[in-house]
């Protein structure tokens, strides 16, 4: 009912019982209710502060390969996927990354030269752990309640090997792959391994006695350490991969090497590792693939391993033909192959798998392409949907945040098909309903990295 009407009616109401003074004073009565009344009603529907669309974080390693150039990258994300700079960012990791490019081409060493989980948070989301790949160290930080990173005294600490390139946390244990492969540096002389370190409760590194295996021969190339159930580690190594530049760093004796294989790792109570026999890849995983030292013979590509979070099944990418294997794992963390199941995109690497265990994500390098695949049946996936992403470059490593709202996909130049000085992006896609995936209209973000011919981006974690 409006003021007007009100007063309509009060008046007629006065007229049948009143006259001059007291008809006034009646009326001026109801319209002081009436207006005090307003007055509390609109009080009390007066907007409360503006509740803040910032919703989650997301940090991106530069990989800068300059001294002292290496960094953290971190947005802040609203309930849309926008990203917005953190105050403060870029986090100075206090060491370097690794040089990844072919100059002669101004392209970058792909393939065995890349990575997954170079850095990595805690499961309190309280701590931050990053390799300086060109520096050999390992930074450390703890992430503050607004998502700002602050060092930890002591913080780069050594990784115990030559070019760090990922990082597995169970419980105090931090254990390291070092990669041994940088393009601007001679390792001929040293070698990649696996190692351990106890992480106090102010952060520091301490390394845990015994607990190296050095591998044998120094051109292997392993990728990842990927934790399962505190308990096993398992790795992609990319053996003999004859790119040019490998061989060149190398040698034509590299061909002879061993090729692709996976390797697993219990983890023992006092934090050393038991190594098993390594996996080769299974019968069939690469026919019709990549051929790149025109032998005749197609060159097996293994990594990008993910596990399933509730079945013992690991996947591992079969990069160089496009096929997605799956293995079961036994008490032991020993693996025995069960099925090849096929990948519409080129070049399939990462791989993210939901908390619910019914939705696998992969990223293929080759074609700009996101898959999804329905885990249903969790030995046998089936891709559901190949999406193309936008902006420049070629996807890379990739996470979930915590809610599972978004994926999070690092991208940086690949290919001579994207122009030099471009690619190096971050897209942010939205998980709808059904597990499918649709970019958000703000992305792709653009990374400050130094330029494209020095820095490639690597890596990314969402909270």
């Amino acid at each position: 009912m409006n003021i007007q009407k009100t007063c309509e009616l009060t008046e007629e109401r006065c007229n049948k019982s009143h006259s001059g003074s007291d008809k006034l004073k009646i009326i001026l009565g109801f319209l002081s209710l009436i207006i005090f009344g307003l007055g509390f009603q609109v009080s009390n529907a007066a907007p409360k502060e503006p509740v803040s669309d910032l919703e989650g974080v997301v940090y991106v390693v530069s990989n800068d390969p300059v001294d002292n150039g290496n960094a953290i990258l971190g947005y802040r994300r609203d309930h849309r996927g926008n990203l917005t700079p953190l105050p403060g960012s870029p986090f100075h990791t206090g060491g370097k990354g690794y040089a990844t490019k072919e100059k002669e081409f101004g392209l970058p060493h792909f393939g065995p030269f890349d990575l997954d989980q170079n850095i990595i948070v805690n499961s309190e989301h309280t701590r931050l752990f990053a390799t300086n790949g060109g520096s050999d160290t390992i930074a450390v930080f703890d992430i503050q309640p607004d998502g700002g990173l602050v060092s930890i005294k002591g913080s780069p600490f050594p990784s115990g090997g030559k070019n760090p390139v990922s990082l597995a946390l169970a419980g105090d244990k931090l254990y390291v792959v070092n990669k041994n492969e940088d393009p601007e540096r001679d390792m001929t002389k040293t070698k990649p391994n696996y190692t351990g370190f106890r992480v106090d409760k102010n952060g520091k590194l301490t390394p845990i006695p015994n607990s190296t295996i050095e591998l044998s021969t120094a051109s292997r190339s392993p990728t990842q350490a990927l934790l399962v159930r505190d308990k096993f580690i398992f790795d992609g190594d990319f053996g003999r991969f004859p790119l040019a530049s490998r061989v060149a760093m190398w040698g034509e004796d590299i061909k002879k090497d061993t090729p692709s294989m996976i390797r697993s790792f219990k983890i023992n109570p006092n934090g050393t590792l038991t190594q098993h026999a390594p996996t080769p890849a299974p019968p069939g995983a690469f026919e019709g693939g990549l051929d790149v030292d025109n032998d005749g013979e197609p060159d097996p590509l293994m990594f990008g391993l993910q596990a399933h979070p509730k079945e013992p099944l690991v996947y591992v990418s079969m990069v160089s033909s496009a096929r997605l294997a799956v293995f079961k794992y036994n008490n032991d963390g020993q693996l025995s192959f069960l099925r090849l199941v096929p990948n519409k995109g080129q070049l399939i690497c990462w791989i993210k798998i939901n908390q619910a265990g019914t939705r696998a994500y992969t990223t293929n390098n080759g074609d700009n392409t996101v898959s999804v695949y329905d885990l249903a049946d969790p030995t046998n996936p089936i891709e559901i949907q190949t999406l193309k992403l936008k902006g420049n470059g070629h996807p890379y490593q990739m996470d979930l945040d915590s809610s599972e709202e978004f994926l999070h996909i690092v991208k940086h130049r690949t290919f001579s098909e994207t122009p030099i000085g471009k690619g190096s992006e971050l897209n942010v896609l939205k998980i709808k309903p059904d597990g499918t995936l649709e970019e958000v209209a703000s992305s792709p973000q653009i990374l400050p990295v130094r330029d494209d011919l020095l820095a490639r981006p690597q890596g990314v974690v969402a909270l």
